[in-house]
């Protein structure tokens, strides 16, 4: 049998036709839906019955799973989805019939969401957004309609929008958890740290939750608190499963939690939280690109990217196939050169085909291109057209990074500054203003940085932390 690490690619130019993919902030904003919005009368919740894996020992550092191939013995991920299309097929027939069959349209929109979350296909959430606004022609006021138009708004990277929509909702009905939650989710990605924490401080006393208790665990780990990061994602697990969470769901926890761990030195504490997160929900890329992430980080390319691979083949995100080139690359086998190259030509291929949600792929591609020291030019466009709206830590660091190779350094410090100043304990900004320090000639504040991002987390990237080593062992 072939293995997921060297089975030939399966034609992933033409699967990313079908299947076009939206970032990890999808899945945050679906959880406090999931929590707060009642869904549509009599509509399905379908929760994948997970068929444990075997778990290797992971305090000894393995990640291997006991599935040798990348599937999982009961799942099938193209049956679950064949069942969410003829869904849409019916709903949506339903709604040609009659676009004021407002349950119709709304379990239509529901639908394109699980779509989405399912395949990563954006087109499925501008199918929901067009469902919801079918519904909220007919009535305005529609809670359930408005509350998902939210949540696909943040998926979209239509931020403003977003906000917008959730201070409409608010005026009319104050306290209303689901705009609470969405204007914060919105706010926090557009640089507005006091804003989102209000919105997130009311939601969480209105209605305490594992999504309120996610939410305030990434607020604190952006704004340089890891132990309350660590503390809160934790209490949000636990809120999960009190709340009767299952499958994809309780799994989302179990992955949030492990990210924060990884991020914040806890290399094996995240493969603990990786592993459970798979064992809940067997078909998680989310699940798999972290235990990727923690088996390059302990030098094991060849599971890294077998890990790599499953995720790929369930959601094929530009992130995962970028960093699977890395570890071809890093790897060095024969053939591996060439797989390396179909996967960064794959990277571009996804955001030309996005069509009008190309935009949501801009910091991707741009931190893609500055890594690779590609057409550094473009990647500061990219960076800096989505500065304009979004200024967050992580908008201010991209800017940075592809101003420092367009040979901007002075400008990259500038941008690095801003990024600095929200206090996030991250290796990867740590490391890119550790070189923009080397570009400018301040070898000691280089030095620190550069420490300081190896020792917290060498896993942010594989590729890119061994040309930290190498520019610190440079270092005078």
């Amino acid at each position: 049998m072939l293995t997921t690490a060297n089975r030939p690619h399966r034609s992933l130019q033409t699967r990313i036709i079908a299947i076009v993919v939206a970032m990890v902030a999808i899945a945050v904003v679906s959880q406090v839906l999931a929590r707060f919005t009642a869904a549509p009368p009599q509509a399905r919740v379908v929760a994948v019955d997970p068929q444990q894996p075997t778990v290797g020992d992971l305090d000894q550092g393995s990640t291997t799973l006991g599935s040798t191939d990348g599937s999982v013995a009961g799942i099938s991920a193209d049956a679950d989805i064949a069942r969410i299309r003829a869904d849409i097929a019916f709903w949506g027939a339903r709604v040609t019939r009659d676009r004021d069959d407002f349950i119709s349209s709304n379990r239509l929109g529901a639908a394109e969401i699980e779509l989405a979350r399912s395949t990563g296909d954006l087109s499925a959430y501008l199918a929901a957004e067009n469902a919801f606004d079918i519904t909220l022609k007919r009535d305005p006021t529609n809670s359930a309609a408005l509350g998902y138009k939210g949540s696909v708004l943040v998926s979209l990277h239509r931020f403003t929008d977003a906000a917008a929509l959730a201070r409409d909702v608010l005026a009319r009905v104050p306290g209303d958890p689901v705009s609470l939650a969405t204007l914060g989710d919105a706010e926090l990605e557009l640089g507005n740290i006091s804003e989102a924490r209000n919105a997130f401080d009311q939601v969480n006393r209105i209605t305490p939750s594992a999504a309120t208790a996610g939410r305030l665990g990434h607020l604190a780990f952006i704004t340089g608190d890891p132990v309350t990061a660590v503390s809160d994602s934790r209490a949000a697990t636990v809120a999960s499963l009190n709340e009767g969470s299952e499958g994809e769901r309780l799994a989302f926890y179990q992955y949030q939690l492990a990210d924060v761990l990884i991020s914040t030195g806890d290399r094996a504490g995240a493969a603990k939280a990786y592993a459970a997160a798979l064992a809940d929900a067997p078909n998680s890329f989310l699940a798999h690109s972290g235990l990727a992430r923690v088996a390059a980080a302990n030098g094991d390319l060849t599971e890294g990217i077998r890990q790599l691979t499953a995720a790929i083949d369930i959601v094929p995100q530009p992130e995962f196939l970028a960093r699977r080139g890395d570890l071809y690359t890093m790897r060095a086998k024969p053939g591996d050169a060439k797989l390396a190259a179909a996967d960064y030509a794959t990277v571009e291929a996804i955001a030309k085909l996005a069509g009008e949600a190309a935009s949501v792929y801009d910091r991707t591609l741009s931190l893609y291109l500055a890594n690779h020291d590609l057409d550094a030019a473009r990647a500061v466009t990219l960076a800096q057209n989505e500065l304009v709206l979004r200024k967050d830590v992580y908008g201010f660091d991209a800017a940075a990074w592809a101003l420092l190779k367009d040979g901007r350094a002075s400008d990259a410090d500038a941008a690095m500054t801003s990024a600095l100043a929200f206090g996030t304990q991250d290796a990867k900004v740590y490391y890119h203003a550790g070189m923009i320090d080397i570009a400018l000639g301040r070898t000691a504040q280089a030095r620190t940085m550069l420490e300081r991002s190896l020792a917290l987390d060498p896993s942010f990237d594989p590729f890119q932390a061994v040309k930290a080593r190498a520019a610190l062992a440079k270092l005078p």
